[in-house]
């Protein structure tokens, strides 16, 4: 942040944001409200299917407090949902690992589609977004391979044990109930951009975001504070009104606006949620135990 506040002087910052439109705020509220409940249904599903059942009430509890986690950096917060649900259904905690790997796929599985239909669509923009397609699809072939193949050294381990066992037909069913989720983030950002008069073609916004999405979640910076600020301006700053810097600063009040509305909201929910039965279970002694569903049931 320091480095782009020398480039980005914080008093056209300042401007942008009070330049915003009113609306924004509460948008952004709801919006932010939508993406809890969409990404605790994703988890409810996926670990219903292949690891253990949970009360969608409960999944609501163990999602929402883990937000304070997530705070820290995106891995921090996905670790604390394997810990939350090995305390309040035992199941194993590699397990819990494995199903949210599978979630971790499946949400950049769903980036990748998403950027791949903005890239044909909207083919004019940055040179860097191809090539980060390129070598993510690569990727994929390995891991398709690998789940068709399913070879021995990799099967032996329990940590892929969830992976392996789902199959494609269980990527797909977890990539769909991902999609909400997916979908409330690009609708989070495109709103607030709308808010600060960033006029973002969709088409754009669907190739470029899922890579702000991505360098987001990377265990580089508290918060992803800089990093995704970096990303915006160098994806987005073209689209913002004014000049120069000025358009810079448009789209960095923009991008810490929305990050400090997220913030605040989740961390209400997470200082809620550990409030509540399920919070408090985590500081006992007894673990309850549920049987763990079948892979694919």
């Amino acid at each position: 942040m320091f480095l782009l506040f020398r480039r980005v002087p914080i008093g056209e910052v300042i401007a942008a944001a009070r330049g915003a439109a009113g609306w924004g705020i509460p948008v952004s509220l709801a919006l932010v409200a939508a993406i809890y409940l969409c990404d605790a249904f994703a988890i409810w599903k996926t670990f219903g299917w292949f690891v253990a059942r949970m009360s969608f009430s409960d999944v609501l509890l163990v999602r929402g407090a883990t937000y304070l986690f997530a705070a820290i950096n995106y891995n921090v917060g996905q670790l604390a949902i394997v810990y939350f649900v090995h305390k309040t259904t035992g199941v194993p905690v590699v397990r819990g690992i494995a199903a949210v790997l599978l979630i971790m796929g499946t949400n950049v599985l769903a980036l990748l589609f998403l950027a791949t239909a903005g890239l044909v669509a909207a083919p004019a923009v940055p040179h860097a977004l191809p090539t980060t397609l390129a070598v993510a699809y690569a990727g994929l072939v390995v891991y398709v391979v690998a789940l068709v193949m399913r070879p021995g050294w990799l099967a032996r381990r329990p940590v892929f044990d969830v992976l392996l066992g789902a199959g494609l037909g269980g990527h797909m069913r977890a990539l769909a109930v991902r999609l909400p989720h997916v979908a409330a983030l690009f609708a989070f950002q495109i709103a607030l951009f709308r808010a600060f008069h960033v006029a973002i073609p969709v088409f754009d916004a669907l190739a470029a975001l899922p890579i702000v999405f991505l360098i987001a979640a990377l265990p580089v910076s508290v918060l992803g504070l800089g990093t995704t600020q970096a990303a915006m301006i160098y994806f987005f700053a073209r689209y913002a009104p004014g000049e120069g810097s000025a358009r810079e600063a448009v789209v960095l009040a923009a991008s810490l606006v929305g990050q400090a509305v997220a913030l605040g909201v989740q961390s209400l929910i997470g200082a809620v949620c550990l409030q509540s039965r399920v919070g408090r279970s985590v500081g006992t002694r007894e673990t309850p135990t549920a049987p763990p569903a079948p892979v694919g049931s």
